[in-house]
């Protein structure tokens, strides 16, 4: 027998999303299908508090609670002890990891998340993946048909970023070269990027994490901006020409602007995991029988998945996307 979508006295929701960058990102889909069915209510984000400020303003999201990464079991179940004295009327946990199912079971008495060993904390559960091959955002709004939502993610509704200039004159495109070992461009492979930029008369600014400052300044070429915060790596990439990256966070949150994205993809298959936009992105992926692969060991230790790709190649779809 079908159990009927809990819609009734629906006023404050927990949505919780933890750990990735790009997964915290795609989940702001969610809040705003949330927000469009159930105006009145409040949508309260739970987030590590290294990805918060991207979510304060945001047209959805009345507020977002901050974790700490790397809570001992104790300190877990106070936070969760504390969100449980907050009186949600439900938790939807879209991370569905041990944490979050824990955070989430602590929370409310109505509890939703994707089926797997901590099923049992949850009141209401779905499948993790629609099939195979679809993308995680569609994947997320399974869980809003316990809601009896049967809606597809849209567009992002992102304010408008900053405007910062970063002493930048000239026209720039924004490269993000560097994440885990796997997923990465080679030195060569970014440097030689870097003067093919250089070449079409822009700028190569380069961002990432603030522990890849030292691997970007030992390229010798263009302007090292990592290390900044989100909100201004947002920025940044709105204001440049185009953004090249890898499969990883920054591509997700420069898809959150207008800017051109053209995103290098290696052990992961786009079509799980592209930034969420129709126009104004490029996806370069090589057809390997060895991907998808778990991105833990290169079983052909060449790791050609993202060595294989030329700055050449590259080039080609950042000059057919921005018409050089």
């Amino acid at each position: 027998m079908r159990r009927k979508p809990i819609t009734k006295k629906i006023k404050k929701i927990l949505l919780i999303r933890l750990r990735k960058l790009g997964d915290t990102i795609l989940a702001t889909l969610v809040a705003d299908a949330l927000k469009k069915h159930f105006p009145e209510a409040e949508i309260h984000y739970l987030v590590e508090e290294q990805y918060s400020e991207l979510f304060f303003n945001h047209p959805s999201i009345d507020r977002v609670i901050r974790i700490k990464k790397g809570l001992s079991p104790g300190e877990t179940l106070r936070f969760g002890i504390w969100l449980k004295k907050e009186d949600f009327s439900l938790a939807i946990d879209l991370h569905s990891g041990p944490r979050s199912a824990i955070l989430s079971f602590l929370s409310s008495n109505k509890r939703f998340g994707f089926k797997n060993s901590y099923s049992f904390l949850y009141t209401r559960t779905v499948p993790r993946r629609l099939s195979m091959k679809s993308h995680h955002a569609e994947n997320q709004f399974q869980i809003l048909t316990l809601l009896g939502i049967n809606a597809k993610p849209g567009s992002y509704r992102f304010p408008p970023p900053e405007a910062l200039k970063y002493e930048i004159e000239e026209e720039y495109a924004l490269i993000h070269p560097f994440a885990s070992p796997l997923k990465s461009l080679s030195a060569e492979q970014a440097y030689f990027l870097a003067k093919e930029i250089e070449k079409i008369g822009l700028m190569p600014v380069f961002t990432g994490s603030s522990e890849e400052k030292e691997k970007i300044n030992a390229l010798g070429i263009g302007k090292n901006l990592a290390g900044i915060s989100l909100t201004q790596m947002r920025a940044l990439a709105a204001g440049a020409k185009v953004f090249i990256g890898i499969d990883s966070g920054p591509a997700h949150l420069a898809s959150t602007t207008q800017v051109p994205i053209v995103v290098i993809f290696g052990p992961h298959l786009s079509e799980w995991y592209r930034p969420w936009r129709k126009n104004k992105i490029a996806i370069i992926e090589k057809d390997l029988p060895c991907r998808p692969c778990s991105e833990k060991k290169c079983i052909l230790k060449k790791n050609l998945c993202i060595l294989s790709i030329t700055p050449e190649e590259i080039m080609e779809r950042v000059k057919s996307l921005i018409g050089y």
